[in-house]
């Protein structure tokens, strides 16, 4: 029951956040910053993800500490997970080879903060139990300095036929 609500008041925010950003005329890409080309920020946010899943995959907690907020958080269908909590169980993922991260966009909330969002397709499992062979993923990045950091994380498992 927890899970649902929570489930259900992310849905809610996520929809208030859309619908607030289409309020504003907000666009994908460089509408934070009007003018400015951001595509150099956009592929190094979108490479920055698939190191990410490359040490989720590797087992390699250093690599995935480097690329993540200590103290950020993921949401998945089995609930929120502290960065720092699935850092100590990094082991227990498995995701075998052939993954791919598919139609990536980028959506910026400030010059130094935006979120990427895509699909996944893949095969494997945390703490034995499978995951979906398709999600749509988000994260949060925040740049600081030169560096672009994930702040958070979410997964949601894609409808069958999607």
């Amino acid at each position: 029951m927890r899970q649902t609500t929570m489930l259900g008041t992310i849905g809610v925010l996520a929809l208030a956040l859309t619908i607030g950003l289409a309020a504003q005329g907000a666009k994908p890409s460089s509408a934070a910053s009007p003018g400015k080309d951001k595509s150099a920020d956009e592929k190094a946010i979108i490479a920055a993800e698939q190191k990410v899943i490359e040490a989720v995959a590797a087992g390699d907690a250093v690599a995935f500490k480097a690329l993540v907020k200590s103290d950020g958080f993921g949401i998945d269908g089995n609930g929120p997970m502290a960065n720092s909590e699935f850092t100590k169980n990094i082991k227990q993922a498995k995701i075998e080879p052939g993954w791919k991260i598919s139609d990536p966009k980028v959506l910026w909330i400030a010059s130094n903060t935006a979120v990427l969002y895509y699909k996944w397709t893949g095969k494997g499992s945390f703490m034995g139990q499978p995951s979906p062979p398709v999600v749509f993923s988000s994260t949060v990045w925040h740049k600081n300095g030169d560096k672009w950091v994930a702040m958070f994380h979410q997964e949601s498992a894609a409808a069958p036929g999607k």
